[in-house]
């Protein structure tokens, strides 16, 4: 069983690294730079995975001006392109780093008052959304922590919720071995592994009904996304 205790120095040891050596490395991930082979494929399914999230969301046919919260935006690639389609984001992260590069891209596309940048976890952010995404972040926190993020994220919602988490299985933990023995430049952050049955268990706990959920995979970016909408 965890506590607040575990929960906030996992949290400090996420902000340390992704507002420290990590935001360089995903910095670049999430940009156009030149990239190493393994880096490659956790951006190639990175871009899989948006474009699959956009594609669910589209078929909401949510009202232009509608909210939506991307919880742990990154350098805000998901919050940018909702922008553009004229929904009124709500954009959060636990690095100010990676918001500062997310700001720079909403002014240079004309789109800052239309995104909304916090930073910290979900414990700054309250109200109700339209649409809640929080991809690639979930990865990163156990079992134990992952249930109260993810209750608190449904609980944020009208209407769809979207999230990733990392799939349990013995290829992958092999995979996830291997990779912590790459040179260290190379090496991604820990991932954690989830049931798929925790994630439904979870979820209809906070009434919430997985409605359809796929895996993304490429090279050493393998995830579900999921899609959860409230049980009437």
């Amino acid at each position: 069983m965890t506590t607040i205790t575990d929960s906030k120095q996992r949290k400090s040891q996420l902000h340390e690294y992704f507002d420290g050596i990590g935001f360089e490395r995903w910095a670049a991930i999430y940009g156009e730079a030149e990239l190493s082979s393994v880096r490659k494929t956790v951006r190639d399914g990175h871009n899989v995975m948006l474009s699959n999230v956009q594609a669910w969301l589209a078929e909401h046919r949510l009202a232009p001006g509608a909210t939506i919260l991307d919880a742990g935006c990154g350098t805000g690639l998901f919050s940018l392109a909702m922008a553009k389609l004229g929904y009124r984001v709500t954009a959060v992260d636990i690095a100010p780093r990676m918001l500062k590069l997310g700001v720079q891209q909403a002014e240079k596309l004309g789109l800052r008052e239309q995104i909304n940048f916090i930073a910290g976890d979900l414990e700054v952010v309250s109200g109700k959304y339209d649409a809640v995404v929080c991809l690639d972040v979930l990865i990163h926190y156990p079992s134990s922590i992952f249930a109260p993020l993810c209750t608190r994220l449904a609980s944020l919602s009208r209407g769809p919720l979207f999230i990733t988490y990392a799939p349990y299985n013995a290829l992958l933990a092999a995979m996830h071995w291997a990779g912590g023995h790459f040179p260290q430049t190379q090496r991604r952050t820990d991932i954690q592994m989830i049931k798929a049955d925790f994630v439904q268990e979870t979820l209809k706990a906070a009434r919430m009904r997985v409605r359809r959920s796929i895996h993304v995979g490429r090279g050493f970016y393998q995830v579900n996304l999921l899609e959860a909408n409230l049980i009437s």
